[in-house]
């Protein structure tokens, strides 16, 4: 892209026109967006009735399941890292590196079906995401709870010491 003039000059930013650089921060985001465009990374659909509220609403959707997938697998490393040793630590980090994994891949996966049944002016209802997520919130649990008591059992002076 040839300019006949810089976004931005040496002489706005030392003037300190908050004129210009509000100017150059538009045409700046202007031109990403082209280039996004022309690289298919972003398309553009008609924001007829309520399409835009729809996608932001189901790219809000994606970026909570994207935080949920790195917080537990965020977590599991966190217990292989700092509570090693321990074999039912390994078991519990370990599932839950599996479990981030899985919701990340059912984030990214739910999030282009919907967008693809926005753009055919359809909705996707989703049981599959409750079953996921009530799933592996029942083996996470019970996971614990197996660790915890075969823990108790295994080295009963712990317990012992705390009563």
């Amino acid at each position: 892209m040839s300019q006949d003039r810089p976004l931005l000059t040496v002489e706005d930013v030392e003037a300190g026109e908050p004129q210009s650089l509000s100017v150059a921060g538009r045409k700046l985001q202007r031109q990403c967006s082209k280039a996004m465009l022309r690289y298919g990374l972003s398309s553009q659909v008609k924001n007829e009735g309520s399409t835009a509220r729809d996608h932001l609403a189901n790219e809000r959707t994606f970026l909570a399941w994207l935080r949920t997938g790195l917080s537990l697998t965020g977590a599991g490393f966190g217990i292989v890292k700092f509570l090693p040793g321990v074999f039912t630590n390994l078991i519990l980090g370990f599932t839950l590196i599996g479990v981030g994994i899985s919701v990340l891949v059912f984030g990214a996966s739910r999030y282009y079906d919907v967008m693809h049944s926005l753009e055919r002016g359809e909705f996707a209802i989703d049981t599959g995401g409750v079953l996921l997520v009530v799933g592996c919130a029942g083996i996470l649990v019970v996971l614990v709870v197996l660790l915890g008591l075969g823990h108790m059992f295994l080295h009963p002076e712990e317990l012992a010491r705390l009563g």
